[in-house]
């Protein structure tokens, strides 16, 4: 899965008026939608259901956040039905190695491995009637908006700097 290109596949040039301000403020805006989802999961008072939807939601997000920056074009793999069936299968078999999963990036490396005790408590605050669910709700929240903000700035990073340097030899 394709989140963030690497080094030498970054492109060089994206589009000079896309405004990155505004690609990022719909990122950050589309990231909170999904991470009310993630809350939602985390209610659920079955363990690591709640890490396979995030990890189902933050595969198909990520990639959706570098190509809204120009950073990687044409995701027909992720629209391809029966590789969308291959991959939820892996993604059932995988939920509980959610940081592996999400590993495949530097971005989301970095941020992933100081989640492991936080995803563990989330699992354990589930069963503490009323009050351990809002925690486990709230901490899912956190955590997604977390990932996927980290993410967004990378991305934003990259992307400006590209901006920067073609703008640079176009002067």
């Amino acid at each position: 899965m394709q989140t963030t290109p690497s080094a030498e596949k970054l492109p060089n040039t994206i589009d000079p008026d896309l405004d990155l301000e505004k690609v990022k403020a719909q990122c950050q805006a589309l990231v909170k939608k999904r991470a009310k989802y993630s809350a939602g999961a985390a209610v659920v008072p079955v363990p690591f259901v709640d890490v396979a939807i995030d990890a189902g939601l933050l595969t198909s997000l990520l990639p959706e956040i570098s190509e809204r920056f120009g950073l990687i074009e044409g995701r027909e793999s992720a629209i391809d039905l029966e590789s969308r069936d291959v991959h939820w299968k892996e993604l059932k078999n995988r939920a509980v190695d959610f940081a592996g999963l999400m590993a495949t990036r530097g971005v989301v490396k970095k941020t992933v491995q100081g989640f492991g005790g936080r995803i563990v408590a989330k699992q354990v605050t589930k069963f503490i009637p009323l009050g351990g669910q809002m925690v486990a709700a709230t901490m899912g929240y956190m955590i997604f908006k977390k990932i996927a903000f980290d993410h967004i700035n990378e991305c934003y990073k990259l992307a400006k700097d590209i901006q920067q340097k073609q703008h640079g030899k176009n002067v």
